[in-house]
């Protein structure tokens, strides 16, 4: 099965917890990845995205994005090395100097550091990328619109999460049309796969445009923005298992704020590493933080034997 890098019913347990579940996750995962230094955090936080990914059923699609996000991450860990010449282990340095970034140099502390932000932005686009995958557009809008949030803003950022998919899929369409007609996009020297790919980017770009007119005059048909009061066809029930869910999230963003407060996660990168040995108390919190994140999984299997959805 191809990756669609959209929202896709598997089934699964967590696609029946109510919306407002997966987004109080996202907003945890991205609060404790900007609030918490410590390395062994920052992985145990992007190692707990995988359980629920499992049991969302969208490996597959999760891991297609992830790979996307590998490269951008790749390349904070190179931007951070070139830029970076603090540090006290020096791996490598050149025998010139360039102006305003002095004598190039490589440290083991612009790499650690690097690969700590590359790490943060990993938790957060594997959290948007699930909430994206496991929560369908429409139902996500209609909860957020419930927090009293502007509908035209929110309506922009319900299109905008289609935007992606979409496009990639009508460039794998049009991809597979221009082979047909005898296009090779991976043959020839650089300028030739450039030309080539213009076949694919101006037929893109032109569908892009249609579909944007497209939509706009469906929402035109539809009467958009002539009453200021909305009104839902179908609505997603909160049950108890979903407040719950809810609350032991809410509990793990107070535990990170606390653990912040403490001092307990903190870790100095320059101008020399720390250990990354922690306490037995820092493994206890590590431990109590990754059980509520993952406390979403139970709960959606006991929404599901309760209501038998």
């Amino acid at each position: 099965m191809q990756a669609t890098l959209a929202y896709r019913d598997t089934g699964s347990a967590l696609q029946r917890l109510s919306p407002f579940v997966m987004l109080v996750w996202t907003v945890a995962m991205v609060v404790a990845s900007l609030l918490l230094q410590h390395p062994l955090f920052l992985a145990a936080l992007a190692a707990s995205t995988v359980p629920v990914v499992m049991a969302a059923r969208l490996w597959r699609d999760w891991l297609t994005l992830m790979k996307l996000a590998a490269w951008l991450c790749l390349a904070i860990v190179l931007v951070n090395v070139i830029v970076s010449n603090e540090g006290a282990h020096v791996l490598a340095e050149a025998g010139f100097r360039l102006p305003l970034l002095g004598t190039p140099r490589i440290t083991l502390e612009a790499l650690a550091f690097g690969g700590a932000m590359s790490m943060r932005l990993l938790v957060i686009v594997a959290a948007f990328a699930l909430l994206n995958l496991s929560v369908h557009p429409d139902d996500l809008m209609r909860a957020v619109m419930k927090l009293r949030l502007p509908y035209k803003s929110v309506l922009v950022t319900s299109l905008s999460t289609r935007f992606v998919p979409v496009l990639l899929a009508d460039a794998r369409t049009i991809a597979d049309v221009q082979r047909s007609r005898g296009l090779e996009f991976d043959s020839g020297g650089v300028i030739e796969r450039t030309r080539s790919r213009a076949a694919l980017i101006l037929p893109l770009l032109s569908n892009s445009l249609d579909r944007a007119v497209q939509l706009a005059e469906a929402m035109e048909s539809r009467a958009y923005g002539a009453s200021p009061r909305r009104t839902f066809y179908r609505d997603v029930p909160v049950t108890p298992d979903d407040v719950a869910a809810i609350a032991l999230v809410v509990g793990a963003v107070v535990l990170v704020i606390a653990v912040r407060a403490a001092g307990l996660a903190s870790y100095l990168y320059y101008p020399s590493l720390d250990s990354v040995a922690m306490t037995s108390q820092q493994w206890g919190l590590l431990a109590l933080l990754c059980a509520l994140l993952l406390s979403v999984i139970a709960l959606a299997g006991l929404r599901r034997r309760h209501t038998g959805d």
